[in-house]
């Protein structure tokens, strides 16, 4: 009688024990899960990126979530000021290019390592459906346009990455950005004289047409690093005026070394061991002193686009 007694109240103990991890468990599984943007609001080192989401409206925009998940890519705070901008310049900031900024870093489908493996490169979907932001996977990690991402929070409704870079979008051609760039006149002096006069035959590649229209079927996307004047002025062109009177081959060694066809970000030079991580340097071409990347991954419509301090070598 007593061991049976002993047995039976084992047995409720432990029916108790499981009624109540049973309890626990679905609680647990039927809890809703964090939001994307709810996790941003409450992010102090995102709080200019959820700015910037109030401002667009975008936080406020609940029709969205019936078009995902989404996978934001958030530049932090360190990102915005390294761009100059506070929450106060965000707040402030044009609503319309503001869009387009935010719009290029939300990028449609649950992209991530838990869905995605391997290495890829993917011509993404964003909210902005005109813009396509390249994401990239290699040795180094997930980059979007180039811009390495790290802290990836699978959410709810999406996946949250954060980003130390902003990956500004560009809706020009490479051509437009360089003729439009005061930094870039002599390079862009240099890239017209490669266009062949009427009436002559052309003596080496038309690389204006090549960066704005592209050669279709041939040459459509390039990759450009884009010396400034002052890199020129260290080569020894003080001016435009130098530029037009250099020789056809000098000007035709200066932009073979420059531009190259198809899309190289940092993160193509990391994987060719070109460039280290953490480090601006490029070891290429025959500069006894490897130039430097001031700026980079400057998407355009048709390439991507890298300031550099010096003139590649040939």
């Amino acid at each position: 009688m007593f061991r049976m007694i002993h047995y039976t109240g084992w047995t409720i103990m432990a029916l108790l024990l499981f009624a109540c991890s049973r309890e626990e468990l679905n609680r647990e599984v039927n809890m809703p899960r964090q939001t994307c943007l709810d996790y941003i609001a409450a992010d102090p080192q995102l709080s200019c990126f959820n700015a910037a989401l109030q401002r667009t409206g975008l936080a406020a925009d609940t029709a969205y979530l019936k078009r995902g998940p989404f996978s934001f890519f958030a530049p932090t705070n360190a990102a915005f000021a390294a761009a100059g901008l506070d929450i106060q310049a965000v707040q402030r900031f044009d609503k319309d290019s503001l869009r387009k900024i935010v719009y290029a870093h939300v990028l449609s489908g649950r992209l991530g390592n838990s869905t995605l493996s391997g290495f890829y490169r993917i011509s993404a979907v964003c909210l902005d459906t005109i813009y396509k932001p390249m994401l990239i996977r290699n040795y180094y990690g997930l980059f979007l346009n180039g811009h390495i991402t790290e802290n990836a929070t699978d959410l709810g409704d999406g996946i949250v990455h954060k980003m130390n870079a902003i990956a500004f979008p560009i809706s020009s051609t490479l051509w437009e950005f360089i003729r439009d760039n005061p930094q870039l006149t002599m390079l862009k002096a240099a890239i017209e004289r490669s266009v062949p006069l009427p009436g002559q035959p052309a003596v080496q590649l038309n690389y204006r047409e090549i960066l704005d229209t592209g050669l279709p079927g041939v040459w459509t996307t390039s990759t450009v690093l884009c010396p400034d004047n002052d890199a020129f002025r260290k080569l020894g062109y003080n001016d435009v005026d130098d530029i037009q009177q250099a020789t056809e081959q000098q000007i035709k060694n200066i932009l073979r070394m420059q531009i190259s066809r198809g899309y190289f970000f940092v993160c193509d030079y990391l994987g060719a061991g070109t460039m280290q991580p953490g480090s601006d340097i490029l070891r290429a071409g025959s500069n006894i002193i490897y130039p430097r990347i001031t700026r980079a991954n400057i998407k355009g419509s048709n390439g991507v686009a890298h300031m550099t301090d010096q003139v590649v070598l040939p």
